[in-house]
């Protein structure tokens, strides 16, 4: 890997993901918009948000290739041009089938910058990576607040904000042209293929979780809103609040990160993610007065994240299958979820959600006592 100025990854690693969050901000919003025009299903709606995560698994699973890997030194801006592209798309390609094309685009593009700069970022600044990771990915939820903010006050159409992505990205094409972002594994090389496996095995089951459920969470909950309210900002009210929560949240757990684990961080999401669903299931609590679920989403990813890379010894390679399994739950989550909700309901959705935070929380505290007895006996 070349050596990379300090300054250039957090100058590009922030404005990457401010433009990531942009993305993921409006998509949800963007897409039940089109589903409205377009008289699209849920489950026609669901492709799209699949075939965005065919995208992200793409890139991520380049990372996997030998052969490939060793060449590919800019993954980075190649992300970023992707997504340029797929925002130009979305935009102008007038059939459903031109904004199928640019889903996966757009899902290169996020999946590659986020992969690249989270890695970068545990590696590169391994003495304070939870600060600097929950720092860099309230930045992302600033931009997931600012999109729907920008649009529910109607100072900007989800077109625009497309329109905006489209040109930032080329920014960070070209800006991080010469970041090259991959990282050798430190995995001992006297561990066994067996022991290699079943260290890894559980973390990969978690990010698939963890993505299933974040994925599921923040695509259907402007549809879930507007079926249930004639208000036609319901949704972008919700999720700029929602995104909101999410940003001063991570924000408190970088200063909050000396003295709380990122594992701890993760549980404390979960399990908050976990109880609101419960509550709002048995209508203790309406979905539209939940954005504060949003506070709990945010401890959650970066924070595995960094847990499961760090608890695996891993480098590129290993944030490569990390990141594939947890773009294959963001896949597989929004799609099936398109098929739960017109057959069994909301409340199928939410505790198919809950079901997925609670199995995530019971496999990392098993993974971390079993790591820990481990590390005792050695």
């Amino acid at each position: 890997m070349l050596t990379i100025p300090t300054r250039r990854i957090l100058i590009f690693g922030f404005l990457a993901f401010v433009l990531i969050g942009l993305e993921q901000g409006i998509l949800g919003l963007f897409v039940a918009e089109l589903g409205a025009q377009l008289s699209r299903s849920p489950e026609e709606l669901g492709l799209f948000f699949a075939l965005h995560g065919v995208g992200s698994a793409i890139v991520t699973g380049s990372a996997l290739i030998g052969w490939l890997e060793k060449r590919n030194n800019k993954r980075i801006a190649m992300a970023s041009l992707a997504l340029g592209a797929g925002g130009f798309l979305v935009v102008f390609g007038e059939s459903w089938t031109l904004k199928l094309v640019a889903a996966p685009l757009l899902g290169i593009g996020f999946g590659g910058l986020s992969m690249s700069f989270n890695t970068l970022f545990v590696t590169h600044f391994s003495q304070k990576n939870a600060g600097l990771l929950n720092v860099l990915n309230a930045t992302y939820g600033l931009g997931a607040v600012a999109a729907p903010w920008l649009v529910s006050t109607g100072m900007y159409s989800g077109t625009e904000v497309f329109l905006a992505i489209a040109v930032i990205s080329l920014v960070v094409m070209i800006g991080a042209w010469g970041i090259d972002d991959r990282v050798p594994s430190n995995l001992p090389s006297i561990a066994s293929g067996d022991s290699g496996t079943s260290r890894v095995a559980p973390l990969l089951v978690t990010a698939f979780l963890i993505l299933f459920l974040e994925a599921g969470l923040t695509y259907w909950m402007p549809s879930l809103l507007a079926k249930t309210s004639d208000n036609e900002f319901i949704g972008a009210s919700y999720m700029a609040a929602f995104f909101g929560w999410f940003v001063v949240v991570r924000l408190g757990a970088a200063a909050l990160a000396t003295w709380i684990t990122t594992l701890g961080f993760a549980l404390i999401g979960l399990c908050g993610v976990f109880t609101s669903l419960l509550l709002v299931s048995t209508g203790f609590i309406p979905l539209s007065e939940t954005s504060f679920i949003g506070a709990f989403m945010g401890l959650i990813f970066p924070n595995a994240y960094a847990w499961m890379l760090m608890t695996g010894h891993g480098g590129t390679a290993l944030g490569a299958k990390l990141l594939l399994s947890a773009i294959t739950g963001a896949t597989v989550g929004p799609w099936l979820l398109g098929w739960i909700w017109p057959i069994f309901g909301d409340i199928a959705v939410l505790l198919t959600l809950a079901s997925a935070s609670a199995l995530s929380v019971t496999i990392m505290l098993r993974t971390y006592l079993r790591t820990r007895k481990i590390l005792v006996i050695d």
